[in-house]
């Protein structure tokens, strides 16, 4: 069973945009956006900390990373090209339970503060959608909280890829051993074998500093091993 994919589809259920926004809503929202180029590795929102604004993401790729229980950082998931980062400044005026970093430089259109308090009154359809995805990121939050200690070492990163694919847009992306075990608190060792697993089930083609994907079915099926 994909449990992970059966509520990502509540998470931004369509690109904020004219055709899926009331008229005014969008004229409203296109006069309060400001565009800025984000460059890899920012840091837009820490966890503990409120967010200073609300983003859309055009060509930009952020992540989501949280902590567990032992302190130690662990992504969550990976957020491209329509989505919102930092949406958890729309849903609650709390700190964030996760940390927003950039993994693709690319441009986005921030939302400030001061303006995120006023969406419930200037752009209500817009603002639910912005909470529903909230309540979406929290219910996978805590899900691959729950999975992480039944979940292979081969299903996760089958997972993580698949994220990274599809947020990217690309059939390739450019990514070490060492950060793959970094960004998932796993060995090298173990990142290394599971994605030998991997490739040997023709699911992906690993090269130094690079994965190819190969067969996304393939892929997915291994995710969803527990």
């Amino acid at each position: 069973m994909d449990v992970r994919r059966s509520y990502l589809t509540a998470a931004n259920p369509a690109p904020p945009g004219p055709d899926s926004l009331p008229a005014h809503e969008w004229a409203w929202l296109e006069a309060h956006w400001k565009p800025e180029q984000l460059v890899a590795d920012r840091v837009l929102c820490d966890g503990d900390c409120a967010s200073e604004a609300l983003w859309l993401l055009d060509d930009a790729v952020t992540a989501r990373v949280a902590r567990d229980d032992a302190g130690h950082s662990f992504e969550i998931a990976v957020d491209g090209p329509g989505k919102l980062a930092c949406s958890w400044t729309a849903g609650s005026d709390r700190p964030s339970p996760w940390r927003v970093e950039v993994r693709r430089t690319g441009m986005a259109r921030a939302l400030a503060g001061r303006d995120v308090e006023s969406l419930a009154i200037a752009a209500p359809v817009f603002h639910a959608r912005c909470r529903a995805a909230v309540h979406a990121e929290v219910v996978e939050l805590s899900a691959q909280f729950a999975l992480s200690r039944r979940r292979t070492a081969r299903s996760l990163l089958a997972d993580r890829l698949a994220g990274y694919f599809d947020a990217f847009g690309e059939s390739a992306v450019a990514i070490t051993h060492n950060t793959l075990a970094r960004r998932f608190n796993l060995r090298r060792a173990t990142v290394t074998l599971a994605l030998q697993e991997l490739e040997g089930m023709q699911a992906i083609r690993s090269y130094r500093g690079r994965i190819e994907l190969k067969d996304r079915v393939q892929l997915l099926a291994l995710a969803e091993e527990i």
